[in-house]
């Protein structure tokens, strides 16, 4: 079997070792035990499997039946979308209060549906970036008009997400081994980093990293 794009399944495949790691990371990390925290847990694990699976068609689907060729592609845009949908429930879970936080998620269950059912009529990557772009824009937003610790982390992230995204629409080949889908996974493995260190901090009232050693005035109050 030919392998297809090499250096595009080897950037995808690098970049889903990191999903992986950092996933591990934070789910052994106290960050875990909050709601947010737990759906960005959620977002990296799709991450790491959106990365796998798309650096695998990228390789091998182009030996396969256009059939399968079609359903591989489609199953690629519908995990980007679920993307969307983890970091979309993170936010809810960070601002939203107990009363309104059920309307949020079901809104972004219908999103999430909407996306599903355009990408099954028409698999274009733009459709599921948008989708996908839509739940970054909104933590982008907040991370302006809400000072939390996450927030310069949140907008590093973003901003290189979004340069991401452009680089890969652009079509340009950058470099003589690296088009623009492997520049775009090497960019997006650095806004990981900064999502990952925002999820660290979710619903943290300080801007130390939660498993940190209190001050000592603390301490004695604490006891």
């Amino acid at each position: 079997m030919t392998i297809h794009e090499p250096a595009t399944l080897l950037t995808d495949y690098l970049l889903a070792a990191l999903g992986a790691y950092l996933a591990w990371k934070l789910h052994r990390s106290p960050a875990i035990d909050r709601a947010a925290s737990q759906w960005w847990h959620r977002a990296l694990l799709v991450l790491t499997a959106s990365a796998f699976v798309g650096g695998s068609y990228h390789g091998f689907a182009p030996n396969l039946a256009p059939v399968l060729d079609a359903m591989w592609w489609r199953i690629v845009l519908w995990i980007i979308c679920l993307l969307g949908f983890t970091m979309g429930n993170a936010l809810v879970c960070e601002l939203a209060d107990s009363s309104s936080r059920g309307f949020w998620q079901r809104m972004l269950l219908i999103k999430f549906a909407a996306a599903s059912l355009a990408v099954a009529l028409m698999p274009k990557f733009l459709i599921a970036i948008v989708d996908y772009g839509t739940a970054m824009l909104a933590w982008g937003i907040a991370a302006i008009l809400i000072q939390r610790p996450w927030s310069l982390w949140i907008l590093m992230a973003v901003s290189l997400s979004a340069a991401a995204a452009w680089i890969q629409q652009s079509k340009v080949t950058w470099f003589t081994h690296l088009n623009h889908n492997d520049v775009f996974h090497l960019v997006q493995a650095l806004a990981l980093i900064g999502f990952y260190r925002a999820a660290r901090v979710m619903s943290c009232p300080k801007t130390r990293l939660a498993g940190e050693a209190l001050p000592l005035m603390e301490n004695q109050d604490a006891t």
